[in-house]
C-alpha cells in the first residue's frame, strides 16, 4: 500500500511505501539539478517521482487516492513533487503546488508538504482541491485512507527500527483489511523509503521485507 508517516517537529522524518505495477520502471533515489537541487527516486514511465527532499530541508511526498474516480489524459501527478521540491521552502513550493493544480488539473491524489515544524497537505479530487496545514505530531496518509485515519501506535519520536518494522509489515492489520507492505500478482510494495532531512536518507528497492535499506549516495 502507498503509505506516508510523517513526523513533523524538531526532528522531521518520513517513512514510506510505494506501491505500483512490478512491471513500471523507476531508478534509486538521486540528486536532481535544479534552482533548488533535491534528491528523489524517478518514474521512469512518467519522469516525476514520489517522495523526496530538498537542500532547504523540505520533504515532499504523494499518494494516489485510490477510491476516487481517474479521467483519462491528464498529466503526472508524480510531476507535482519534481515542481514543488525545486522550489524551495515550504511557502514557494506550496504556494507553487496549488497554482499549477488550477492551471493543469491532476487525478485523485494527496500532497504533503513539511519542513520542521510546519507542514501542509494538499487533497485532490475529481471536482476540488482541498489544502489544509499541518502543525506538529505524527501524520499518517494513505491511498485508501483519510488522513490519519490509521494510528501505528507509534511513540512521538519512534526509533528508525520501529518504523521499519510497520513498513515490512504484511499482515492486513489496517482498516478494511490492507496491508502495509502489499503482495499481489501483478502490483504491490516495489520501494521503501526513510528520509530524515540533513541526516540521511534510506532506500530499499523492493519490498521491505527481503530487500535492505541502502544510504543515498550524496546526501546529505
Amino acid at each position: 500500500m502507498c503509505i506516508l508517516i510523517c513526523g513533523i517537529g524538531d526532528r522531521p522524518f518520513v517513512a514510506a511505501n510505494r506501491d505500483e505495477a512490478y512491471a513500471r520502471p523507476f531508478t534509486a533515489p538521486r540528486v536532481w539539478m535544479a534552482d533548488t537541487p533535491f534528491w528523489a527516486p524517478r518514474d521512469e514511465e512518467e519522469g516525476g517521482t514520489w517522495i523526496g527532499v530538498n537542500r532547504e530541508g523540505l520533504v515532499a511526498g504523494i499518494t494516489n487516492r485510490s477510491t476516487l474516480p481517474e479521467a483519462p489524459g491528464r498529466a503526472s501527478r508524480g510531476l507535482l513533487l519534481t515542481g514543488a521540491l525545486a522550489r524551495g521552502g515550504l511557502d514557494r513550493a506550496g504556494a507553487w503546488l496549488e497554482e499549477e493544480l488550477s492551471r493543469s488539473p491532476r487525478n485523485p491524489c494527496q500532497v504533503v508538504l513539511f519542513e520542521g515544524a510546519r507542514g501542509r497537505v494538499v487533497r485532490v479530487g475529481p471536482d476540488r482541491v482541498e489544502a489544509r496545514d499541518l502543525g506538529p505530531g505524527i501524520h499518517v496518509l494513505s491511498n485508501f485512507h483519510e488522513p490519519d485515519e490509521i494510528d501505528f501506535g507509534l511513540s512521538p519520536e519512534p526509533s528508525w527500527e520501529d518504523l521499519r518494522a510497520v513498513l515490512s509489515d504484511t499482515a492486513p492489520r489496517l482498516p478494511r483489511g490492507y496491508a502495509v507492505c502489499k503482495r499481489a500478482g501483478w502490483r504491490g510494495t516495489v520501494a521503501s523509503s526513510f528520509i530524515e532531512p540533513g541526516r540521511r536518507f534510506l532506500f530499499a528497492k523492493g519490498p521491505p521485507d527481503v530487500v535492505d535499506f541502502e544510504s543515498v549516495a550524496g546526501y546529505p
